[in-house]
């Protein structure tokens, strides 16, 4: 009688020979403890890797959208955003008086042996994301009083935890070149995804983004020739009149802090804005913007290029000086978005949860 190792219908796939010996089972099965271990070795080593890199190497993708007052767009492209679980949405900030909402993703990459970028889910999501948006929004019917150029206004990916700036421009090329390709959309690159690191609100400029056009405060509609006088650096030259233009960068953390003031007068908000940005001789490494922001205050919307140098203490010192010479009350000003830090951890979190169910 021979003696066969119980190998069939567990899964195995061993080139090894019946024995004809009780002798022989003993090294089969000697064999198939070798082997079982390794796989375990394996699988353990692999899901460590995948652990470890989801957690170590990290990008964080921050979404506009030229909609707020809409649910069922916003539904659409939270839908989308949701479709795979190894992107995760961190936070959602939507202001019905801009008519804008920002979504926060954030996910990691993947390298290859040489330590190069070769993969992030952030990919497909975004442009999942892009596609739902496209598909339900359209810019001539929209208005505002924020400025903006495109349904998908603006992305912009900073890198988390020991991912790098190259890492983060690596993504907004590719995700620059699926959407000008794809979507038929001009997109415009900066910071470090432009090959000069040309900077945001340079491009804006030459594109007319300041600008409004109604009602000398709001902005409605498309508001720009539909051939571009800027060559774009992925799609065509040509906009289309309901999907606008979209930019794409890669560039260190930035901090959006937008302070409240009780009046109506915009132009006392410009006025106040130029004085706290640094192209205005006001604080370094601030650009600000004064925009009306519902029916009874307009609003000092700043960015801060370098939040650990100029924080919000320090813009929120600024405006309320500057307004008490215009006789006017300032409410305390707000960030739209969580810091680096608690991205992050609320990121582990969430993840760490998605897994465990």
């Amino acid at each position: 009688m021979y003696l066969y190792p119980p190998c069939v219908g567990h899964g195995y796939r061993l080139n090894w020979s019946c024995p004809s010996k009780v002798e022989d089972m003993v090294e089969v099965r000697k064999k198939m403890r070798n082997h079982e271990k390794k796989e375990a070795i394996e699988i353990s080593s692999s899901s460590k890797k995948k652990k470890a890199a989801n957690q170590s190497v990290l990008l964080c993708c921050k979404i506009f959208f030229s909609e707020s007052r809409s649910r069922a767009p916003l539904d659409a492209i939270e839908r989308a955003a949701r479709l795979d679980p190894e992107t995760v949405i961190v936070n959602k900030f939507e202001d019905r008086a801009y008519n804008r909402t920002r979504f926060t993703l954030v996910s990691y990459v993947i390298r290859d042996n040489t330590g190069s970028a070769i993969y992030s889910p952030l990919q497909q999501t975004v442009l999942a994301m892009v596609e739902a948006a496209y598909g339900t929004i359209n810019l001539e019917q929209h208005s505002g009083t924020h400025p903006r150029l495109g349904v998908v206004d603006d992305i912009v990916l900073h890198p988390l935890a020991r991912a790098s700036l190259d890492e983060a421009a690596w993504l907004a090329k590719a995700v620059a070149t699926d959407i000008g390709n794809r979507f038929q959309v001009p997109v415009f690159l900066y910071g470090a995804a432009h090959p000069t690191g040309k900077a945001l609100d340079s491009i804006r400029r030459e594109l007319g983004y300041y600008r409004p056009n109604f009602m000398g405060n709001q902005w409605a509609g498309w508001t720009m020739p539909e051939i571009l006088s800027v060559k774009p650096n992925e799609g065509p030259t040509c906009a289309s009149r309901a999907r606008g233009i979209t930019m794409i960068g890669a560039r260190p953390w930035v901090g959006l802090y937008n302070v409240p003031i009780m009046s109506t007068d915009v132009s006392v908000a410009r006025r106040i804005a130029r004085m706290v940005s640094a192209r205005g001789g006001g604080l370094p490494t601030v650009q600000s913007l004064g925009l009306v922001h519902g029916e009874n205050s307009i609003e000092i919307a700043c960015m801060l290029l370098e939040p650990n140098r100029v924080g919000g203490d320090r813009v929120q010192s600024r405006v309320e000086m500057l307004a008490s010479q215009e006789g006017l009350d300032v409410e305390t000003g707000y960030f739209t978005d969580s810091s680096p830090e608690m991205i992050l951890d609320k990121y582990l979190n969430l993840i760490s949860a998605n897994r465990a169910e």
